[in-house]
């Protein structure tokens, strides 16, 4: 079992929520190529009923009425498709390529009943088709290539249509086609691992796997987009109190194990947004209920409880001071530079009035902030 799931990277290459994502970027970076693969088949479809008539064949044969109904279906499916959510999205075009597979069939039967025989072109013309879809997985694409296979052998086998050795040389088309999906399936999924690992990188702090400043901006904007009428946007600046002397007395090393341990501490609560601002600063992101004050207000006193010893501060220990602004709903307006120099006051005001302790302001409007320290 454990072989047959090794042939399918999409079940072992990537962990599950990075499989999700990955499934979800290609649906939404491949949306244009769909759809010029779309009108590429319409054009063709359209171009091999013209192709026939002028042959000879009817407008009405089943032959060129079940490649007038593919081209429809593809053109009302088309605009509809962008409306949909990633997963479904890769379903839905699963099914209808499922029942394009089999409206092709009927116009292999159809060919094959005018010209007396089943040219082997066709059908794989058809899976050759079907590796260039983007969205399909190799074990997606290798359901519709045994539909297809089975409908070409039902041809041969349930009726009187001469297929020649269009079977045979489907089979050979599936097996290399599949070889090669397999391939690309890896190569994409490994693509993205490096893209997803370099932007991680880029995006967190290398000491305390926190998010950086650089990427900080664009998760609060989320964040103040995000809020909903019932609740409240709180946004700390922290600081380590006497953090200077700390290093200075125990030397760097030590320095960055408390920086350590405080990251820890601050990303104990998966509901709030920590950055690292920079040295021994930290950014704090929370949205909470209206009804509630924000769970970082209780930072400082629990880092005081850790008792992490600290000579050089008249407290003893490791201490921190937290200036925390928070505005209500809509917070769309509110930018990050006005939310940032507000918490600073509030961080300043916390170190005047002796460290170790947090102060904060709730906003009622934005024209209160102007009024600020």
């Amino acid at each position: 079992m454990s072989f047959l799931t090794h042939l399918f990277p999409s079940h072992y290459y990537l962990d599950a929520t990075s499989e999700v994502a990955f499934r979800h970027y290609i649906v939404q970076s491949t949306k244009n190529t769909m759809q010029r693969l779309v009108l590429l088949c319409v054009v063709l479809l359209v171009l091999f009923n013209l192709i026939d008539m002028s042959l000879g064949d009817n407008w009405f044969s089943l032959n060129n009425l079940t490649r007038l109904g593919i081209v429809l279906l593809l053109l009302i499916f088309l605009p509809c498709s962008f409306k949909l959510s990633a997963a479904t999205y890769t379903q839905s075009w699963l099914a209808l390529c499922a029942l394009v597979i089999v409206l092709l069939n009927v116009t292999f039967y159809a060919a094959a009943q005018y010209f007396g025989k089943l040219g082997e072109g066709g059908p794989m013309v058809v899976a050759i088709a079907l590796t260039a879809i983007p969205i399909f997985n190799v074990q997606q694409k290798i359901l519709l290539w045994l539909l297809l296979l089975a409908c070409l052998a039902f041809l041969k086998y349930c009726t009187a249509t001469d297929t020649g050795w269009s079977v045979f040389y489907l089979s050979i088309t599936i097996l290399l086609c599949a070889s090669w999906q397999r391939q690309l399936d890896i190569l994409l999924r490994s693509q993205f691992k490096a893209v997803r690992l370099e932007t991680q990188k880029a995006e967190t702090d290398q000491l305390t796997g926190l998010f950086n400043r650089r990427s900080f901006e664009q998760r609060l904007q989320q964040k103040l987009q995000s809020l909903t009428p019932d609740q409240q946007l709180s946004l700390g600046l922290l600081d380590i109190d006497f953090f200077k002397r700390y290093n200075d007395h125990y030397g760097h090393l030590d320095g960055d194990l408390i920086l350590v341990h405080i990251s820890r501490l601050l990303s104990q609560d998966p509901n709030v947004l920590v950055v690292r601002f920079g040295g021994e600063e930290f950014i704090l992101v929370e949205q909470h209920s209206s009804e509630q004050p924000p769970t970082l207000l209780s930072i400082p006193q629990q880092l005081f409880a850790q008792a992490h010893p600290h000579s050089q501060s008249p407290f003893g220990v490791v201490t921190a001071s937290l200036g925390v602004v928070t505005i209500p709903y809509p917070a769309a307006h509110y930018s990050s530079s006005e939310l940032m120099q507000l918490a600073d006051s509030l961080l300043y005001r916390a170190k005047e009035q002796g460290r170790n302790q947090v102060q904060q302001q709730y906003i009622t409007k934005q024209q209160d902030m102007a009024k600020q320290p």
